[in-house]
């Protein structure tokens, strides 16, 4: 048999599932900005590592720079940018020091507006040149 609800206690369905809904919307909502916060930083790292690999190529550039035309001479590459990625970039300037005879590439490379620059100490052995050491320098 049916039984038929006191007339006080009618629309009460209605008035739950309204309340279930709005705290669902809510923890949504909350799930949404975590997961838009997470992805921003994954963004970020990304960038962050490709404009450490593009730093890691100048100095490479040094290096094949140095390989061509090792006298001691201040250079600098200017910006140069890669085929296809307008807003990637890198930068390197070659300095030598004339006391330790070394010279000294500085390589900043930029993915967006993320930067990462790298010091490298590269010397000229058998007329190649030898990476002595590197750093990563933070700004």
């Amino acid at each position: 048999m049916i039984r038929h609800l006191p007339h006080e206690e009618t629309g009460m369905a209605l008035g739950l599932a309204i309340i279930v809904v709005v705290i669902v919307c809510v923890m949504g909502a909350g799930l949404l900005t975590i997961a838009t916060s997470d992805l921003q930083a994954v963004v970020q790292a990304n960038r962050g590592e490709q404009a450490f690999e593009l730093a890691e190529a100048g100095i490479e550039v040094a290096k094949v720079h140095l390989a061509t035309d090792p006298s001691p001479a201040d250079w600098s590459s200017g910006e140069l940018h890669m085929a296809g990625a307008d807003e990637n970039s890198v930068t390197v300037t070659v300095e030598h020091d004339h006391e330790g005879d070394y010279f000294e590439a500085v390589s900043t490379g930029q993915c967006r507006e993320t930067r990462r620059k790298i010091e490298a100490t590269l010397s000229i052995e058998e007329g190649k040149p030898k990476l002595l050491s590197w750093r990563e320098l933070y700004e």
